[in-house]
């Protein structure tokens, strides 16, 4: 299967496929959401459009879908829409509920998952966009839900999107912070960003991303928790960050530990990737997805 095609699929299934009760996606954090937008607004639902947009949800995609249209007056264009007043959205109607099953109280879902995009007129907040192949609107990803302005923590995230905003800008200087939690931030967001497929589908190849930048990546993984508390909101987890990368034995010189009973996968792990960056990871060069043209 290849990259455009298999980035094609999973979007469909995100967008329109139902999905059984047991959750099988999540929400992405302020950050995450940062590095897949086109686009990130703060603003105001000021109308939904009358008609419908008939649009495929992919490239390639065999069949169209109707999106409805929101406009969206732009207070603060944190990224990708810096001369925009005003910004189309299209999302995908949430379905019609379904009956309840026999037995089931009025109103319980048979089926769960991600909840739909639903704007409404005057909904104010943080919003993620994504451009749409066909250039005419943007859309929402249901992982990429847009933060309510009266939500609790709507302040702190604006704050950690403008945060991530500086790391994008000037990654190195990021990376060189005096601060070891501004270094693990910094990494955090950028290898989220290099290495996240782009969110509306589409083919990609790869580049490098420069030596310097690179190994200050890799090595503030090396010194960052791989195994953060569960429950600590937004933690920052370098045993997916090193997921992400990609490694394999081939190409890099990277090679999984053999871990003995009783010893922790994770663990070992870190300490094999700590020894990898002092031999063949020293001159490695991160490989970006760059979503073609």
């Amino acid at each position: 299967m290849t990259r455009k095609l298999l980035v094609a699929t999973v979007a469909a299934l995100v967008l329109v496929a139902p999905v059984e009760a047991k959750r099988i996606a999540r929400n992405f954090s302020p950050t995450e959401k940062l590095v897949r937008a086109d686009a990130v607004v703060i603003g105001k639902v000021s109308a939904i459009e009358k008609e419908l947009v008939n649009a495929t949800p992919v490239p390639d995609a065999p069949d169209k879908l109707s999106y409805k249209v929101a406009v969206i007056k732009i207070e603060s264009g944190l990224h990708g829409a810096a001369n925009a007043t005003h910004i189309k959205v299209g999302f995908l109607p949430p379905p019609p509920a379904a009956p309840a099953a026999a037995g089931a109280p009025p109103g319980r879902p048979i089926r769960g998952g991600l909840p739909p995009i639903n704007l409404t007129e005057g909904q104010e907040g943080l919003f993620y966009l994504t451009k749409h192949h066909s250039g005419d609107f943007y859309t929402i990803s249901p992982m990429m839900p847009p933060t309510d302005a009266k939500a609790e923590d709507y302040k702190a995230q604006v704050e950690q999107v403008k945060k991530g905003l500086a790391v994008l800008a000037d990654p190195v200087k990021a990376l060189k912070s005096e601060k070891a939690d501004d270094r693990a931030f910094a990494a955090h967001v950028l290898v989220n960003k290099y290495r996240a497929y782009p969110e509306g589908g589409g083919e990609v190849e790869d580049a490098k991303v420069p030596a310097e930048e690179s190994q200050l990546v890799l090595k503030a993984i090396a010194a960052g928790d791989w195994k953060p508390d569960p429950n600590a909101k937004d933690a920052i987890n370098f045993y997916q960050a090193f997921g992400m990368l990609g490694l394999n034995d081939d190409q890099d010189g990277w090679k999984y530990p053999m871990v003995k009973p009783g010893e922790d996968f994770t663990d070992k792990t870190k300490e094999a990737f700590v020894k990898w960056l002092d031999g063949p990871g020293k001159s490695y060069q991160i490989n970006k997805f760059v979503k073609k043209k």
